[in-house]
Parts: C-alpha cells; structure tokens; sequence
C-alpha cells in the first residue's frame, strides 16, 4: 500500500529500498497522464478490467488544487463512506478514519496536531508536566496515562481528542496543493484508542464558518500573538465564554495566552476577544501595555459573519422510528454503561463527570439537552426529555428532522461515555460492552 519509489534524474523508477518491485504483476503498456507534481497516474493501454480486491486499496484520487475537497467531505459523510481519507501536502499529510460517514479518528505527521500539543495550547496540561509523562508512557497512550495522573479529566480529555479531530479535519481545508487518496478499507474498531464519532457534515460546516470568520478577525486581530489590553469594565451582562476571557486580560498577554488560561482553542480565543473589541471592553496591541496601532480598520463596523452551508444531505431511507423507541434504545445503553463502570467502583466520579460535561455543553449543543442530567441509574429521565422534544420539535428549535437530531445528539452522549468508560474499563470488558452496544444500536438501523 505504501511502497516507495525513486524517479532519479533520467525519469527512470526503481523501488526506493531496492528490493522487489510491487509493480512485477502490473506488466503491461501503460499511459504516463499529465498531472500536478506531487503525483504521478499511469493508466493501462488498454485497459484489460477487473478489481482488485484485496484491500485496502484506493479507489480515487485528485489533485487538492484543482478539486474542491469540500464537495468530497459533503459526499462521503451523506453516502455513509467507511474509509480512508488521506491528504499529502506541502504542510504534512494528514488522514481521516471514516465509519458511516463519521470521523471515528484522524492522524497527521504534523508535530502541532498531536493530542498532547492540543492539550498544551489549550492550556489543560503544562509543557513540562507533558514532557515528563511522554518520558514514562508512549505516545500512544498519552491521554489515558495523563488521566491516571489526574492531571487531566476524562471529559477534558473528551474535548481536547475532539478538537484535535478538528484541527486536523480543518488542515485538510485549507489545502490548496497537494494530493488527495480515497481508500477503501475495513475499520478495525477493536484497533481505534479512544471511542469517538463526529459527525462529518458537521465538521464540514464548523470548517466552513471557521474560514469565513477567521478572515473578518484578521481584520482586526493580524495573528495570536497580539497582546490584548482591558478599555473598560462591562456595563450589562456578557457570555460566560466572554467573562472567562476578560477575567485574564491585563495587557500582559497574547490572544493565544489568554485562550490558554481560560482554556479555549486560538480561533475560539480569537473569536471572543474580537466580540469584545465590537463591545469596546478590549483592544488589541503589538506590544504589551500599549495603545494598539493607528489602523484604518479600526473604525469600520464588522458586520456579523454568515457562514456558508454546503448543501443539505440527502434525505435518509424512511425508518418507522418514534422518539419513545430512540429515548428508550439509548437509555438502556446508558445504563449498560452505568452498571460496567459500577462494577469496577468507579461510579461516583463517572457520573459527577458525566453530568458536568453535559451541563457545560461539553458533550452536545443540542437544546434537547439542556438541563438534563444522568439519575443514579445512569439514564436520562426519559418523560423530561420526551416532552422536551415535543415542546422543541413543534417550535421548529430542532430542525426538518427532529428525530434525527436527537439522534444524533444522544449518540453524541453515548460516544462521550463509552469513551469515559474505556477510560477506566479493561480491553476485554470495553470490548464486550461495545459489543452490546453495537446490538442495541441495531434497533434504531434502516430495515
């Protein structure tokens, strides 16, 4: 899959390590096409037919210059893709791990993409407290190893593994050159280190906004390391993300330290400090302490941005579902969670993180799940919740398809606890229980 060849300065191949040619069972007449540096497509003449049917294989590949990723993101997430995404560019390569259409993982060779970078710039862990864990455990397990330490929580963890997916998703946005592969294999699910599943079309759309936004900020924000200087106190009541920002601006800081400290991604950071500078609470400078510089965007208005939605998905197969079904499949597996972790006697702190992350909108921004919490039980009161869908559902708060999302907000809250769970559980026991699981889930499948 990944063999590596030299075209040395005759235009002559040769297998990079010297040994066997994986190309010995191509032989034949093959067409040189005319494509962008940084790939080469040989096509037979003629073509003789048949598949290859060992996998993985790939199955598409394009130029990142020449063909709008986007539309191929939009796509794989609405025809329920199981795969491989992966982009070479000149700023690394970097792959998505598709399940049904949904992120189940991502990887980049780009040392600012790693989970424990993430955590560092969102100011969860230390640089040094970081370098002395990754001295005593692998990197493969640097999450669960911080953990154990209880230098970070688990839902923390949660949200850093999900901005890690989205920064990396995001990379993939923005390039420009390069090329792209498209791999048809198998998802060994045993295989994947945490328990994760974005939803691709959602990670499209917040991309999307983030590129719109980020042009606007820059307006008036050039880059992260512009200090951020207090003009005045609040007069009226201000987002609690806006107080979490405002509490560490004192003129000695950047917008990335400030994001740090209140524990926000750059562009978040930037996003809020750029609101505050629209209310006249702060404003921004190239020196510490000092009035920002003369600029002639500083008196234009910023109108508020309009994020650009790719196109709506294709509508799913009609399913005989009703919302008591899908409240009751996800209850019971809520409970299955619950009682796997009750069993290792770790309830108490699971369920305390639980509902802290979904009281903080950590695990989903739905409003059917605002305020509701996991009982002893480990379950959702489900007459709470299934009156809360009605009342949102009839007020048009949760979309053309209401069921669908709350679909996918309570499958967000299972993602969120299994991960939890394989936090504290044994290979064996988190494998089972994603087992079980994956049975109750069959319930809600298309027939």
């Amino acid at each position: 899959m990944d063999a590596r060849f030299l075209v040395d300065a005759r235009g002559w191949l040769a297998p990079a390590d010297g040994g066997g040619s994986p190309l010995s069972g191509r032989t034949g007449y093959f067409r040189l096409q005319n494509t962008s540096p940084d790939w080469i497509l040989l096509l037979r003449s003629p073509a003789q037919g048949g598949m290859q049917e060992v996998r993985p294989r790939v199955v598409l590949s394009g130029d990142c210059g020449a063909f709008h990723l986007a539309d191929l993101i939009a796509f794989l997430g609405q025809s329920r893709w199981t795969g491989v995404l992966r982009v070479t560019a000149p700023s690394g390569e970097r792959s998505l791990l598709l399940k049904d259409g949904d992120v189940r993982s991502a990887a980049s060779d780009s040392s600012g993409d790693r989970i424990g970078e993430v955590m560092v710039r969102m100011g969860y862990v230390t640089r040094v407290a970081l370098e002395k864990v990754l001295a005593e455990a692998p990197p493969s397990r640097i999450g669960k190893a911080l953990v154990e330490r209880g230098l970070i929580k688990a839902h923390d963890l949660y949200k850093c593994l999900n901005e890690q997916i989205s920064e990396i998703f995001h990379g993939i946005m923005l390039s420009k050159e390069g090329a792209f592969a498209l791999i048809d294999q198998e998802i060994d699910e045993k295989a994947l280190t945490h328990n994760l599943s974005l939803s691709m079309n959602g990670l499209l759309m917040d991309s999307i906004r983030k590129i719109d936004e980020l042009t606007q900020f820059r307006k008036r924000i050039p880059h992260g390391r512009m200090y951020v200087l207090p003009r005045k106190q609040p007069e009226d009541e201000i987002e609690p993300e806006e107080t979490a920002v405002l509490a560490y601006v004192d003129g000695q800081r950047t917008v990335i330290e400030v994001g740090q400290l209140a524990r926000f991604s750059e562009f978040d950071a930037t996003r809020i400090v750029h609101h505050l500078m629209e209310m006249g609470l702060v404003k921004v400078a190239e020196t510490p302490g000092a009035a920002p510089a003369a600029s002639t965007n500083s008196s234009i208005d910023i109108a508020p941005v309009a994020a650009k939605r790719p196109a709506p998905p294709a509508a799913p197969r009609a399913v005989v579902l009703s919302v008591e079904m899908v409240v009751g499949v996800f209850n019971t597996i809520f409970r299955e969670v619950r009682d796997e972790v009750a069993a290792r006697g770790t309830l108490d702190p699971f369920l305390t993180s639980a509902n802290a992350a979904l009281k903080g909108n950590g695990v989903s921004t739905s409003p059917v799940l605002n305020g509701m919490a996991f009982g002893d039980d480990g379950m959702l009161e489900s007459a709470e919740l299934i009156e809360k869908y009605a009342q949102l559902s009839a007020e048009g708060h949760l979309g053309a398809e209401p069921l669908s999302s709350l679909k996918q907000a309570l499958s967000d809250v299972m993602f969120f606890l299994l991960f939890q769970a394989g936090e504290l559980l044994e290979s064996a026991a988190d494998e089972e229980l994603a087992r079980r699981v994956k049975e109750h889930l069959a319930a809600l499948e298309p027939k």
